[in-house]
C-alpha cells in the first residue's frame, strides 16, 4: 500500500477538545479512523508550536481512498489545515527517475 505523511492543523475548536481528550485519546481514534478505511497508521506525532498541529505517517489503500477520506476529515471543521503528500523509498525513487519523460517547460 502507498504511505503517506500528513500534516495537520486543529481548528480552535478542535484544540479545545484534544486538550480535554489527550493525546493518547486522539491517537487512539486517528488510528480507528485509518483502520475503517482500510489503511494502517505507522505513527502519529505531536508538534509543540509551529504551524502544524501534528503529522500522521500511515499506509493507504490508495489516492482516492485518501480523498475520500480527507474530504470527510475536513468537511467535519476538526482542521483548519492539511497537506499530504505519498512517501517513496530510495528504490521506489530510483524506479522513478529511471522513466524517461518528456517535458516543455511554458515559453521554452
Amino acid at each position: 500500500m502507498p504511505r503517506y505523511l500528513t500534516l495537520f492543523k486543529y481548528s480552535p475548536e478542535a484544540a479545545k477538545g484534544f486538550l480535554k481528550e489527550k493525546a493518547a485519546g486522539r491517537e487512539a481514534a486517528v488510528r480507528k479512523a485509518y483502520e475503517g478505511i482500510g489503511g494502517k497508521v505507522e505513527a502519529v506525532y505531536w508538534a509543540a508550536g509551529g504551524e502544524y498541529s501534528g503529522a500522521v505517517i500511515a499506509e493507504v489503500p490508495d489516492s482516492a481512498t485518501l480523498a475520500a477520506f480527507a474530504m470527510v476529515v475536513g468537511s467535519s471543521g476538526a482542521l483548519d489545515a492539511a497537506v499530504a503528500m505519498e512517501l517513496l523509498t530510495s528504490s521506489e525513487l530510483d524506479r522513478a527517475l529511471a522513466k524517461a519523460i518528456s517535458y516543455r517547460p511554458p515559453g521554452g
